[in-house]
């Protein structure tokens, strides 16, 4: 603290918890507590549920005797809590007749005693669903009613219908809707909800007229539970005539609590009356920006009766726990989930990220649980808010978060906080317009994005149906090609073997010959040219290295330059022979020409033009018949193929290469499977390019393959969509790749939106992810994840190293304003 090196943090120091509106986890888990607690407390009397217990048409729970001192009229003019409960029951209960004694069965362990269900033993409570059933009120499981098929009463055997099961404190709206269209239709037919009839007749008893109804009046029907209409103040007075005019006995053991109850009241309503106690409420005359003793700091409907009750305060997560009037916004933490200090920082410490303590420990039933999400500013003129208790009364005008000032309502140190939210207000809301007209610029430019990444998807699907044709073509065409092949090749290994050339082997000589000269000629065709190459390289040299010596500087002292001009001289200065031999050249002329060209060998001389046997024998199907001669040829071929196979006939064998025909038809076959091999290929990129994500209504597909890039200093970062990410150095001007497109996800994020609407706001947004980028030394590889949110125009707004090679990259696009991910949509958030 003091002299001592240490130094006491401010609150701005501190972590700094955002304003935001409850979670659906958070509305659940109240939810759960106000069950649990309108399973465990009246409403009417906010006591705890003990028998007898009554249920209305509606399946809330009383307990009897509230109902029975609400019933009974009262002449105490300041009794003003009637009203507030007539809010409570919503005019469902007007008698006796519209309420039913609920029936529970109960298990006693230990000093512990508990409802169940008596056909599954399970226990009835807050997240277990129960119903009773009418008219006598037996409490079930609403499993257990659903499974029995016989509409009986599975503890007093007595019948009931469908309709007259009620549910107790239902959750649904549609469950809550099908008791009251049951109510009304009880109603219309003048019953009540115990199916009592609404309307009666008067009788004599005892020489007076008696209304034998309920307390709701003259319209109502006989009843045993009849109780006449006394006066309050003649009950108290004469207690003991009044409660034997009452017939049914557990209805007069009530009364008599209750009037037993009414003269403890009517002392309290006197202390009540008390000036000191009405100075902590508001007159409504004197108006305060900060609200009343009780209201300061609070603001959520479902609960408000809380803060605005006369009576004893109960906390809101602990409803066993209740405190005097005077405990509430006194600067002191009584309630243990804090919902007593709405208006100060008194229950501060109370937090999720606290450690639990010994106390909390030894209590496992206590809810410590923050119950409220922080002091509520109005901030009239500007947006309501909350902000966290820490900063309630910290000597720090908050006007960020609570532009009214109110969270300073103590002054403490002096420090006045005006109200400022006329003014703030009005620069929001400048602002705000601004906003505002950014996104419709933005929703105009996302639709128009929307229809492009229709189109390209149309083509796309086009282009997969051609494609499936063209496949389908070609697969016919390589299955044709693969059968002709497989038959022109059966019919080359079906053909004799004839000699290459005709006639005797003279004629063979001779063509051999012929072939061998022609090949030695090509030869020496080919050295001749090499060898007037290698002499026009010889004299392009020799002339660069005269220009050499001719140019060079002898007084440049190289030793180097010296030695190779004087090792050129000396190949200058030595005898040379002529290499060009004009006769010489001639000869070769000659002997290059081809045969025809020249009277030296004409070939055709040599040819034997004598038919040898193998050709008289092929002559011979010549005689034959054209369907004899095609039936015998193929009847041949047959044998030699099957002999071939056999391995009896070696297979047809050529000189040099397989037969044109077959090569013909084997090159159109490799065409063809390559087609094939094509279009697959493509066919199969364009599927998977249909079933790649490309986010919300397909958007992405329209921006794929554009770029955009944000100069941050020493590097230039670069966003190419669906591609990748890169890192653009200004000194080296090299790329480093921070990772390639993978895959569109969620992800939550809790950031601030600046003044000009740029930021990612709270809630669920797109991001995509980038990995496998370039290797960083001595770590992983490079990654980018970019996290989207709504803008005008594409744009990088903040790229962070999180860790050593992993980016986190804030990017706005009109492509993703107005997207919920099913969660939640961007919003503007309201604030400066």
């Amino acid at each position: 603290m003091g002299n001592d090196g240490g130094s006491i943090p401010k609150r701005r120091e501190l972590v700094k918890e955002a304003a935001r509106i409850p979670t659906s986890a958070e509305l659940r888990e109240f939810q759960h507590e106000q069950q649990e607690y309108h399973w465990s407390t009246c409403p009417l009397s906010l006591d705890s549920l003990k028998a007898p217990v009554v249920s209305d048409s509606a399946g809330v729970l009383y307990n009897k005797d509230a109902i029975l001192k609400h019933l009974l009229p009262t002449d105490d003019p300041l009794e003003v809590s009637k009203v507030d409960k007539e809010k409570v029951l919503g005019g469902r209960v007007q008698s006796l007749r519209d309420v039913i004694e609920v029936r529970f069965h109960v298990e006693v362990d230990g000093s512990e005693r508990r409802w169940v269900c008596p056909i599954t033993n399970k226990k009835l409570g807050a997240g277990a669903k129960a119903a009773y059933v009418v008219p006598c009120g037996h409490v079930f499981s609403e499993g257990a009613i659903r499974e029995v098929s016989e509409q009986r009463c599975l503890e007093c055997n007595e019948s009931y219908t469908a309709e007259n099961i009620v549910t107790i404190l239902p959750i649904l709206a549609v469950e809550k809707e099908r008791l009251a269209i049951r109510a009304q239709q009880l109603k219309e037919q003048g019953l009540a909800h115990s199916l009592k009839r609404i309307s009666g007749k008067k009788r004599k008893k005892h020489g007076e007229a008696v209304d034998s109804g309920s307390l709701a009046g003259p319209n109502a029907a006989p009843n045993d539970d009849a109780v006449p209409l006394v006066s309050a103040s003649s009950m108290l007075g004469d207690t003991a005539t009044s409660l034997g005019r009452i017939k049914n006995a557990s209805t007069a053991s009530l009364a008599a609590r209750v009037v037993a109850e009414e003269q403890a009241n009517a002392k309290r309503r006197k202390l009540e009356s008390n000036d000191n106690l009405k100075s902590l409420f508001s007159s409504g005359k004197v108006k305060q920006k900060d609200g009343d003793f009780m209201t300061r700091g609070f603001s959520i409907p479902a609960v408000a009766r809380y803060y605005k009750t006369q009576d004893a305060f109960v906390c809101l997560s602990n409803p066993s726990i209740s405190l005097p009037l005077s405990n509430v916004n006194d600067d002191y933490c009584d309630c243990p989930d804090g919902s007593d200090e709405p208006g100060t920082s008194a229950c501060s410490y109370l937090s999720p990220l606290s450690p639990a303590t010994p106390a909390n420990a030894a209590h496992d039933s206590i809810n410590v649980t923050l119950a409220l999400p922080g002091f509520y500013c109005k901030n009239k003129g500007h947006q309501p808010s909350y902000i966290p208790f820490l900063s309630v009364n910290d000597g720090v005008c908050d006007y960020d978060l609570c532009c009214d000032g109110s969270d300073e309502w103590a002054q403490v140190g002096g420090v006045s906080c005006p109200d400022k939210c006329k003014e703030i207000g009005k620069e929001w809301k400048k602002q705000d317009e601004q906003r505002q007209k950014a996104l419709g610029g933005a929703a105009k430019k996302r639709k128009e994005l929307v229809v492009e990444a229709k189109r390209l998807r149309k083509e796309i699907e086009d282009q997969i149906l051609n494609i499936g044709v063209k496949v389908e073509a070609s697969e016919v065409k390589v299955k044709a090609l693969e059968d002709q092949l497989a038959e022109v090749e059966r019919k080359e290994r079906g053909k004799v073997v004839k000699s290459s050339g005709k006639g005797s082997k003279l004629a063979i000589l001779t063509t051999l010959a012929k072939e061998r000269i022609a090949e030695l000629r090509e030869f020496l065709i080919d050295v001749r040219s090499q060898r007037d190459q290698g002499r026009d390289s010889i004299t392009e040299l020799e002339s660069i290295l005269t220009q050499f010596k001719d140019e060079y500087n002898p007084n440049f002292n190289d030793e180097g330059v010296k030695r190779a001009v004087r090792s050129w001289e000396e190949y200058a200065a030595r005898e040379k022979p002529d290499v060009t031999d004009a006769a010489h050249e001639r000869d070769l002329d000659e002997v290059c020409k081809a045969d025809s060209e020249t009277d030296n060998i004409n070939w055709d001389e040599w040819k034997d033009t004598d038919e040898n046997d193998i050709d008289l024998l092929y002559k011979f199907e010549e005689y034959l018949p054209k369907n004899l001669r095609t039936w015998l040829d193929q009847k041949l071929r047959d044998i030699r193929i099957l002999l071939v196979n056999n391995g009896v006939l070696a297979p047809a064998r050529h000189a040099d290469h397989e037969s044109k025909a077959v090569t013909d038809v084997r090159d159109a076959l490799e065409s063809a499977r390559d087609d094939l091999e094509k279009n697959r290929k493509q066919l199969s990129s364009h599927r998977d390019d249909l079933e790649t994500s490309h986010g919300p209504d397909d958007v992405f597909r329209a921006l794929k393959g554009q770029c955009v890039s944000k100069d941050s200093g020493e590097y230039t970062y670069e966003l190419c969509w669906l591609d990748r990410t890169k890192q653009k150095s200004k000194k080296s001007g090299g790329d480093t790749n921070l990772g390639s497109f993978i895959r569109i996800e969620s992800l939550v994020v809790d950031d601030d939106i600046a003044p000009d609407g740029k930021g990612l706001g709270s809630g669920e947004r797109v991001a995509m992810k980038h990995e496998n980028g370039q290797h960083c030394w001595n770590g992983p590889n490079r990654s980018t994840t970019v996290v989207l949110g709504c803008a005008e125009k594409d744009e990088i707004w903040k790229i962070v190293e999180e860790e050593k090679c992993v980016y986190r990259m804030e990017v706005g696009t009109p492509a993703v304003c107005g997207v919920s991910n099913g969660k939640e949509a961007q919003k503007c958030k309201d604030e400066l």
